[in-house]
C-alpha cells in the first residue's frame, strides 16, 4: 500500500469520525446533564468514560483541539468523582465551556 493510500484511508476514516462527533457529543451532553441533575456517581463515571473515549479517539484521528477539550472535562469529571465539592460550581462551568468548545471545533 503506498503512503497515498495509507493518507486517503486516514482522511476517509477521520470525514467518518467527524460524521459520528455530533452524536457522540449530544450523547456526553446528555450523560452530562443526568450526572449534574442527579448527581449519582453512576452517571458521572458514565460521562466520564465517554470523554476518556472521545479524549483518545480524537487524538488518535489527529483532532487535537478536540483531543484537548475532551480532556478537560475528564479531568473536572475526574475531580468530581473524587469529592472535590468545593470547586463543584467551577468544574462544572469548565466542563459546560469545554463542551461548548468541542461543539465549535465540530462545525
Amino acid at each position: 500500500m503506498s503512503e497515498e493510500d495509507l493518507e486517503r484511508d486516514l482522511e476517509r476514516l477521520r470525514r467518518t469520525y467527524r460524521g459520528k462527533l455530533t452524536g457522540k457529543l449530544a450523547r456526553l451532553d446528555f450523560l452530562l446533564g443526568e450526572a449534574r441533575r442527579v448527581t449519582e456517581r453512576e452517571q458521572l463515571e458514565a460521562a466520564r468514560e465517554l470523554a476518556h473515549t472521545l479524549k483518545g479517539t480524537s487524538g488518535s484521528y489527529g483532532f487535537d483541539e478536540l483531543s484537548a477539550e475532551f480532556k478537560g472535562i475528564e479531568e473536572r469529571l475526574d475531580h468530581l468523582l473524587e469529592g472535590v465539592s468545593a470547586g463543584s460550581a467551577a468544574a462544572w462551568k469548565e466542563i459546560e465551556q469545554a463542551l461548548k468548545r468541542a461543539r465549535i471545533a465540530c462545525s
